[in-house]
Parts: structure tokens; C-alpha cells; sequence
């Protein structure tokens, strides 16, 4: 009997300690207080939200971007108009880059590659590799131009001279 009643007390005394404890927290981020001394009840709660990165991309080619002169060539001719959305409030960057690294290309026998060059807006480098662009800040529905120049070949094969230009949009 002496050990039930020690049993007893030890069960008291923790059932004691567990409704004195402070304030205490369940799974999902709720808090549960104590009584205070003049009776009320004190509790708090988190409230969060959260949003993902989202970055896109698009253009929109020109009339022109499908009717090059490559006998004359071009010079600073407009050939595309993007659209950049961002949300990182870092920034993001632009890469543009070229499948034929900077040159259209005709596939009919004898035809010698038109190497080109282009601007996207500010971006530093060449197509060849890739240019980058650098924005600093989040921005939605931001315009920027791609431009090509290229000198002419008045001995160019017949045919289609072709390349595709990819751009890749990615948060800082």
C-alpha cells in the first residue's frame, strides 16, 4: 500500500508540474498559455504566408526576324521585342545565346555560314557565347529589344539561312 500511495504522489506531482508549465506549442504553430495569477489567459499565434519565385519570359519577333537581307546585310535591325517578369527581389538575370553560336546558317551544299552579331538592351557579351543582362531589382512586364547586324554576302548561296536564339530568364 506504502508503494501505490508513493505511486500516487508521484502522479500528483507531475500532473502539478504539467499544468504549471509556460506556454507550450502544438504541431502546427499554435501556442497555448497559462492562467495568470488574476485569472485571464494569454495565448499567440504565427501568421505567415509565402510566395515562390516566379520568373518568365517571352518575345515576340518582328516581320523582319524571318525576312533578314543576307546578300545586303542588316545594321542594328530590330528582330524581336521581350516581355520580363521577375518577382525575386534580387533581381534576375537574361542569358541570350545562339543554337549556331552567332552565325545563320544554310544547309544547302556550299553555302558558307553569315556570322552576326547581336544587343539585347544592356547585356554585355556576344551571341557567340552568350550575352547577359543584369537587373537588380524585382520588375513585372519589362520591355527590352533584340537587335542583329551582319555584313552582306552578294555571293550567297540560295537558300534558307537560319539560327535560333534562346533566352533564359533566372532569379538572383
Amino acid at each position: 500500500m506504502k508503494s501505490f500511495k508513493s505511486a500516487l504522489a508521484v502522479v500528483a506531482i507531475a500532473l502539478c508540474a504539467s499544468a504549471a508549465h509556460a506556454d507550450s506549442d502544438d504541431n502546427n504553430g499554435n501556442h497555448f498559455g497559462q492562467y495568470k495569477q488574476d485569472g485571464q489567459n494569454a495565448t499567440s499565434m504565427e501568421l505567415r504566408g509565402s510566395v515562390a519565385v516566379n520568373c518568365t519570359i517571352g518575345i515576340t519577333a518582328t516581320a523582319k526576324a524571318t525576312s533578314l537581307d543576307i546578300l545586303n546585310g542588316e545594321k542594328n535591325t530590330l528582330v524581336g521585342t521581350t516581355t520580363e517578369s521577375c518577382n525575386s527581389g534580387n533581381g534576375y538575370t537574361i542569358e541570350v545565346s545562339s543554337t549556331n553560336q552567332g552565325s545563320l546558317v544554310n544547309k544547302a551544299n556550299g553555302a558558307v555560314p553569315t556570322a552576326y552579331q547581336a544587343i539585347y538592351d544592356d547585356g554585355a557579351g556576344q551571341i557567340g557565347s552568350k550575352i547577359v543582362a543584369n537587373r537588380d531589382k524585382a520588375q513585372f512586364g519589362r520591355q527590352g529589344k533584340l537587335l542583329v547586324s551582319f555584313s552582306g554576302n552578294s555571293q550567297a548561296i540560295a537558300g534558307t539561312y537560319s539560327d535560333i536564339v534562346n533566352l533564359v530568364i533566372a532569379a538572383k
